[in-house]
């Protein structure tokens, strides 16, 4: 099973939330904010809970945050960035949903000597095909 393998292999233990959250996010065709993941799972999962198993999975690299500017978090499954590279995120100005971009990459930027970047986030903002 692809959830138990993948928790193992970060070291996280297998519990009923972790796997739900897992196959919530394996099956997601885009972005989910903590709304959608609560509705998904349904109302008796705890918000604090929930929240420190987001936590766990981004520490992980199993999830990304995504900030999109509209103030509400966004989490993708997958590392931010392979190999180095991080993707970009494509963000629906109608409908607000986020889209991971995997094979669009970020510019690369020097900053000024002393600076350190830790990351670089791409948006891209337009209209998705379902709006």
């Amino acid at each position: 099973m692809i959830g138990d393998d993948l928790l193992q292999q970060q070291g996280l233990k297998r519990t009923k939330l972790r796997m739900a959250l897992l196959d919530c996010f394996l099956n997601a065709k885009h972005a989910l904010s903590y709304p959608d993941i609560k509705q998904t799972l349904g109302e008796g999962v705890d918000k604090s809970t929930l929240y420190r198993n987001l936590s766990a999975f981004e520490e992980a690299g199993i999830i990304h945050r995504i900030n999109d500017q509209s103030g509400v978090a966004k989490y993708a499954f997958g590392k931010v960035h392979d190999h180095g590279r991080n993707h970009a995120h494509f963000v629906c100005e109608q409908c607000e949903t986020v889209y991971c971009i995997e094979k669009a990459t970020t510019v690369d930027i020097n900053v000024p000597k002393g600076f350190k970047t830790k990351t670089i986030q791409t948006i891209i903002r337009g209209i998705c095909s379902d709006c």
